[in-house]
């Protein structure tokens, strides 16, 4: 084996390798799947930096640390909570 992983003495590591032949429709389901993961995604990182940026901004106009932009929860219930609550309002997610 090679890089860093080594199994435990006495133990084997089995993989299995499938290959997807997916028809139209299922095919157009996985890119959709895709699609959305990335979309979700790049809301969350979004969402985070919009903070730093704004706390950021308000720094360089010599704002005190307890009068900035409170952070925002970068944490995966934090994060899943906020995009639950805005995928159904922002059009970017109507169609999934």
């Amino acid at each position: 084996m090679s890089g860093k992983f080594r199994p435990r003495p006495g133990f084997v590591v089995q993989a299995y390798k499938f290959a997807l032949d997916p028809n139209a429709g299922q095919e157009q389901a996985l890119r959709s799947h895709c699609g959305a993961a990335r979309a979700a995604y790049n809301w969350a990182v979004s969402w985070v930096t919009a903070s730093w940026w704004q706390r950021k901004a308000e720094a360089s106009y010599a704002i005190g640390e307890e009068e900035l932009t409170p952070w925002r929860s970068w944490s995966l219930p934090a994060l899943r909570k906020e995009f639950n609550r805005v995928k159904t309002t922002d059009p970017r997610f109507a169609d999934w």
